[in-house]
């Protein structure tokens, strides 16, 4: 299986690559490291705002590199964005966008649960 020349650069540099001492406001996690595919979304808000804008969103994941990929272009595009960007991920978008094989789109699911999930901690975090 090929990778466009647009994936093989994204993967390369994976910029929004979470850090090991990176600690979230909050995130989600979606897959399972048995099976080989998990993937973590986490975010940062600007500091005071209940809904204010998504500061820095970050990911960790354990996957081949469709995933990987799939989840650094998610947190790019959810930079800046309010909270509740996090449930309105696109996942056929991104999976056309960066032209990966179509038996790879559970992977882009991945992500979009991984965000959804993060959205739900964040609000029930709020919430308390």
């Amino acid at each position: 299986m090929g990778y466009t020349d647009a994936v093989l650069e994204r993967f390369r540099r994976l910029a929004h690559a979470a850090q090991p001492e990176d600690v979230p406001e909050a995130q989600g996690e979606a897959g399972e490291r048995a099976r080989g595919s998990c993937v973590q979304i986490l975010v940062w808000q600007v500091p005071g705002e209940r809904d204010g804008a998504l500061a820095r969103v970050r990911f960790r994941a354990l996957g081949c590199p469709a995933l990987l990929v799939a989840a650094d272009l998610a947190c790019e595009r959810l930079e800046g964005c309010v909270p509740a960007a996090l449930a309105a991920i696109e996942p056929r978008a991104l999976h056309a966008e960066l032209g990966l094989p179509v038996e790879k789109l559970g992977q882009v699911l991945l992500v979009e649960d991984a965000a959804r999930r993060c959205l739900e901690v964040l609000r029930a975090e709020q919430d308390n």
